[in-house]
Protein backbone atom coordinates (compact mmCIF):
# COMPACT_ATOMS: atom_id res chain seq x y z
CA UNK A 1 0.00 0.00 0.00
CA UNK A 2 2.28 2.80 -1.25
CA UNK A 3 -0.77 5.84 0.05
CA UNK A 4 -0.78 7.27 3.09
CA UNK A 5 -3.14 5.41 5.40
CA UNK A 6 -4.96 7.83 8.10
CA UNK A 7 -4.83 5.20 10.71
CA UNK A 8 -6.89 7.42 13.49
CA UNK A 9 -9.67 7.92 11.25
CA UNK A 10 -9.68 4.07 10.45
CA UNK A 11 -9.42 2.65 13.68
CA UNK A 12 -11.88 5.15 15.14
CA UNK A 13 -15.07 4.57 12.34
CA UNK A 14 -13.98 0.56 13.36
CA UNK A 15 -13.70 0.72 16.75
CA UNK A 16 -17.74 2.45 16.39
CA UNK A 17 -18.68 -0.48 14.03
CA UNK A 18 -17.46 -3.15 16.68
CA UNK A 19 -19.61 -1.30 19.55
CA UNK A 20 -22.69 -1.78 17.21
CA UNK A 21 -21.92 -5.57 16.51
CA UNK A 22 -20.98 -5.81 20.17
CA UNK A 23 -25.09 -4.60 20.91
CA UNK A 24 -26.08 -6.44 18.14
CA UNK A 25 -24.93 -9.41 19.59
CA UNK A 26 -25.89 -8.99 23.59
CA UNK A 27 -29.19 -7.36 22.30
CA UNK A 28 -32.53 -9.51 21.86
CA UNK A 29 -32.59 -9.22 18.52
CA UNK A 30 -33.87 -11.62 16.04
CA UNK A 31 -30.94 -13.82 14.69
CA UNK A 32 -32.58 -14.90 11.33
CA UNK A 33 -32.08 -10.99 10.65
CA UNK A 34 -28.68 -10.16 11.67
CA UNK A 35 -26.76 -12.91 11.77
CA UNK A 36 -25.59 -13.03 8.30
CA UNK A 37 -24.66 -9.11 8.14
CA UNK A 38 -22.96 -9.62 11.59
CA UNK A 39 -20.83 -12.17 10.42
CA UNK A 40 -19.97 -10.60 7.12
CA UNK A 41 -19.03 -7.68 9.28
CA UNK A 42 -16.93 -9.84 11.25
CA UNK A 43 -14.90 -11.49 8.55
CA UNK A 44 -14.70 -7.73 7.03
CA UNK A 45 -13.03 -6.41 10.12
CA UNK A 46 -10.76 -9.09 10.03
CA UNK A 47 -9.86 -8.36 7.21
CA UNK A 48 -9.47 -4.72 7.62
CA UNK A 49 -7.29 -5.04 10.83
CA UNK A 50 -4.85 -7.38 9.14
CA UNK A 51 -4.76 -5.04 6.32
CA UNK A 52 -3.85 -1.53 8.80
CA UNK A 53 -1.76 -3.71 10.62
CA UNK A 54 0.55 -4.49 7.56
CA UNK A 55 0.62 -0.83 6.79
CA UNK A 56 1.31 -0.23 10.42
CA UNK A 57 4.71 -2.77 9.86
CA UNK A 58 5.70 -0.87 7.33
CA UNK A 59 5.79 2.64 8.35
CA UNK A 60 8.36 2.52 10.73
CA UNK A 61 8.50 6.72 10.79
CA UNK A 62 5.07 7.51 11.51
CA UNK A 63 4.44 10.06 13.67
CA UNK A 64 2.90 9.42 16.88
CA UNK A 65 3.65 5.79 16.48
CA UNK A 66 3.00 4.40 19.51
CA UNK A 67 -0.38 6.44 19.91
CA UNK A 68 -1.71 4.55 17.11
CA UNK A 69 -0.06 1.24 18.09
CA UNK A 70 -2.24 1.90 21.60
CA UNK A 71 -5.61 2.76 19.51
CA UNK A 72 -5.05 -0.56 17.43
CA UNK A 73 -4.54 -2.16 20.30
CA UNK A 74 -7.26 -1.20 21.81
CA UNK A 75 -9.52 -1.79 18.50
CA UNK A 76 -8.17 -5.58 18.21
CA UNK A 77 -9.00 -6.29 21.68
CA UNK A 78 -12.53 -5.15 21.06
CA UNK A 79 -12.74 -7.04 17.75
CA UNK A 80 -11.40 -9.97 20.36
CA UNK A 81 -13.83 -9.73 22.70
CA UNK A 82 -17.23 -9.47 19.81
CA UNK A 83 -15.92 -12.46 18.26
CA UNK A 84 -15.31 -14.56 21.65
CA UNK A 85 -18.99 -13.49 22.00
CA UNK A 86 -20.18 -15.25 19.15
CA UNK A 87 -17.93 -17.88 19.89
CA UNK A 88 -19.42 -18.04 23.77
CA UNK A 89 -22.98 -18.22 22.51
CA UNK A 90 -23.40 -14.99 24.20
CA UNK A 91 -27.06 -13.24 23.06
CA UNK A 92 -29.44 -14.34 20.06
CA UNK A 93 -26.79 -15.04 18.05
CA UNK A 94 -26.81 -19.23 17.83
CA UNK A 95 -23.99 -20.42 15.90
CA UNK A 96 -23.60 -23.97 17.53
CA UNK A 97 -25.34 -25.19 15.04
CA UNK A 98 -22.82 -24.32 12.37
CA UNK A 99 -19.57 -25.95 12.22
CA UNK A 100 -18.42 -23.52 9.52
CA UNK A 101 -19.28 -20.60 10.93
CA UNK A 102 -17.48 -21.73 14.38
CA UNK A 103 -14.05 -22.69 12.49
CA UNK A 104 -14.02 -19.12 10.60
CA UNK A 105 -14.78 -17.70 13.60
CA UNK A 106 -11.98 -19.71 15.32
CA UNK A 107 -9.96 -18.24 12.65
CA UNK A 108 -10.84 -14.68 13.28
CA UNK A 109 -9.92 -14.89 17.00
CA UNK A 110 -6.82 -16.56 16.30
CA UNK A 111 -5.93 -14.10 13.20
CA UNK A 112 -6.72 -11.13 16.03
CA UNK A 113 -3.98 -13.50 18.83
CA UNK A 114 -1.26 -13.70 16.35
CA UNK A 115 -2.17 -9.62 15.18
CA UNK A 116 -1.91 -8.49 19.35
CA UNK A 117 1.52 -10.08 19.30
CA UNK A 118 2.57 -8.60 16.14
CA UNK A 119 1.57 -5.18 18.01
CA UNK A 120 2.95 -6.13 21.13
CA UNK A 121 6.81 -6.68 18.66
CA UNK A 122 5.89 -3.14 17.19
CA UNK A 123 6.74 -1.10 20.41
CA UNK A 124 9.39 0.59 20.92
CA UNK A 125 11.48 -1.43 23.76
CA UNK A 126 12.31 0.71 26.43
CA UNK A 127 16.73 0.45 25.96
CA UNK A 128 15.97 1.26 22.59
CA UNK A 129 13.67 4.83 23.35
CA UNK A 130 16.31 5.82 26.49
CA UNK A 131 19.33 5.66 24.34
CA UNK A 132 18.02 7.05 21.27
CA UNK A 133 17.13 10.36 23.32
CA UNK A 134 19.99 10.91 25.28
CA UNK A 135 22.25 13.24 24.04
CA UNK A 136 25.92 12.56 23.11
CA UNK A 137 29.60 14.21 25.03
CA UNK A 138 30.29 15.22 21.05
CA UNK A 139 26.31 16.40 20.54
CA UNK A 140 26.58 18.54 23.63
CA UNK A 141 29.76 20.05 22.86
CA UNK A 142 28.81 21.07 19.59
CA UNK A 143 25.39 22.62 21.21
CA UNK A 144 27.47 24.28 23.55
CA UNK A 145 29.87 25.75 20.88
CA UNK A 146 28.12 28.91 20.68
CA UNK A 147 27.79 30.10 23.89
Amino acid sequence: MNKRVNFEDNLFILTMHLRVLQDVITLDVEAEFFLGKTLDDIYFADHLLATLLGSLQENNFLIDREEVLEHFASVETLFSNVVQSLLNHNGNMAIQGAPSIVEKLAVCRDNSLARQESIESLYPSSSTQSSSSVVSSVELAELLKGL
